[in-house]
């Protein structure tokens, strides 16, 4: 056992590997229920003697999608806690804070990542992973509020500022801060890097399957409007009733996998002041190192999931542009990828419009500002073999490549049989630019723009690898709506 004193208290953890220690389940704010549900999270209340750190703290609440998880905490709006791992004698280390994916509607701070074992031990980082608020609880806008739409990134700044406060009580250096997050995590660190609340926290930034992914003021009306009239209430009452009904109103405005873009922040004007790509192409993040890798078939999750996800892309792409444009850019896609049907055809589209084009204009957003690195993800599926549902693992094949493919191989490296070298490389570039500031091959910037390609066969760096995308989506501007449309909801 172990004791680590924080502004608010102490907190007692415990050995949970080798030389590796934990603190879980530590408040980082006041519970948000209540006056506080909506708001931005207040300082937690500090406590006397020793509190254990021993248990993860409450999930929000959220779908629960596939068989239940016996071993996942509760579901509570008390949910505003860390978890905190280090090597044992830490001091000064650089610190790994991890914001998990999910759509902003699911997910807890360890998913993939655990407590992050294999990074105290092979890098000597210091780990720490999130809760916050997530789907209506988290960003619902309420009329009436001010700031509103974006409290779950309320909490993600307030668990980054917790961190550089408290974390050389736990062997971290708060100096050496990366953020990085998978899917809405990503997108999250994004926000974080366009955030002006956030200036001095963030020494290094990486995302897994991100971009840009805000909600403007007309989808935030529309939203709200069809929120409300779920739950049956008004603005005056939303305090008033349970965080049960919230969860059943969120889940019939839309339910998983089509909801998994409805929930995301509005630019509040407060943790966000403008749309994130465009701060930070304004220097919102100069000087922070960025490493961005997306997957290669991105989509085919989506696909998986909801077969009519690739017939979208038409009227997806015509609401944007216009049915001529669309059809421009469709054409674009068949000349480009002669040999794919036209679901996987539509899917490819699907995969540019929702992660790599947007990626590609954060990559150019920050690279006037600081270096930047950009890799691709083409290997198996890692971790279904730990996954609750092993009926998932039957898809393995289809999965290739595809969104979340890389996080568990990021997070175990070798530990993960799957993919043979490639977890290792993984592990081994996340590592080095968390300690270093870069992960071994040259900036995007550079010329002939090099990324590196995670392949089966290994690692390899292949020159501008993204540039059909990137030419394809020039000069495009377009609102990135919930791909599918719900009564009036884009």
């Amino acid at each position: 056992m172990t004791v680590a004193v924080t502004r608010y208290g102490k907190v007692r953890g415990t050995e949970i590997a080798d030389g590796v220690l934990a603190w879980r389940g530590i408040p980082y704010a006041k519970p948000p229920v209540g006056e506080l549900r909506f708001r931005p999270p207040e300082a937690p209340e500090p406590w006397d003697g020793a509190r254990d750190a021993l248990g993860y703290g409450n999930r929000s609440p959220q779908p629960e999608f596939g068989p239940p998880d016996p071993q996942a905490p509760p579901m509570a709006e008390d949910c505003l806690y860390l978890n905190v791992t280090a090597p044992a004698g830490a001091s000064g280390r650089p610190v790994l804070f991890w914001l998990h994916g999910g759509g902003f509607e699911g997910g807890q701070g360890p998913n993939q990542a655990g407590d992050g074992v294999p990074f105290a031990q092979s890098h000597g980082l210091v780990v720490v992973t999130v809760n916050y608020r997530l789907g209506a609880l988290g960003f619902l806008d309420v009329p009436g509020e001010r700031p509103t739409g974006a409290a779950g990134l309320h909490d993600q700044i307030a668990a980054l500022r917790w961190t550089r406060e408290n974390i050389a009580a736990f062997g971290g250096d708060p100096e050496q801060i990366t953020v990085y997050g998978l899917s809405a995590g990503a997108k999250s660190v994004t926000n974080l890097l366009a955030s002006p609340l956030t200036h001095g926290m963030i020494a290094r930034a990486a995302q897994s399957s991100g971009g840009d992914h805000v909600k403007d003021a007309a989808q935030a009306r529309a939203l709200t409007g069809r929120f409300l009239g779920e739950l049956g209430t008004t603005p005056e009452r939303l305090r008033s009733v349970s965080a049960d009904d919230i969860l059943h109103a969120q889940l019939a405005v839309a339910a998983v996998p089509r909801s998994v873009w409805v929930w995301r922040p509005s630019v509040d004007g407060a943790a966000l002041t403008a749309k994130p790509v465009t701060a930070i192409a304004a220097g919102a993040a100069a000087g922070i190192p960025l490493l961005l890798q997306t997957c290669a078939r991105e989509c085919a999750m989506y696909a998986l999931l909801a077969p009519d996800a690739p017939r979208q892309a038409d009227g997806v792409l015509a609401g944007y542009f216009g049915q001529g444009t669309a059809a421009k850019i469709l054409a674009s896609y068949a000349a480009r990828y002669p040999g794919l049907d036209e679901a996987a055809l539509r899917t490819a589209v699907m995969t540019d419009e929702r992660y790599v084009a947007p990626t590609e204009r954060l990559a150019d957003a920050q690279s006037a500002h600081g270096s930047v690195w950009r890799s691709r993800y083409d290997g198996p599926y890692t971790g279904l073999e730990d996954d609750p549902d092993p009926q998932f693992a039957q898809y393995a094949e289809l999965l290739r490549a595809a969104h979340g493919g890389d996080g568990s191989a990021i997070w175990q490296g070798g530990r993960d049989s799957d993919g043979g070298s490639l977890p290792t490389a993984l592990h081994s570039a996340w590592g080095a630019f968390a300690t270093t500031g870069d992960p071994g091959w040259a900036p995007y910037p550079s010329p002939g723009r090099p990324a590196m390609i995670f392949a089966e066969d290994g690692p390899s760096v292949s020159a501008d690898p993204f540039a059909h995308a990137r030419d394809t989506w020039s000069g495009l501007d377009w609102q990135p709506g919930t791909w599918w449309t719900f009564d009036g909801i884009a």
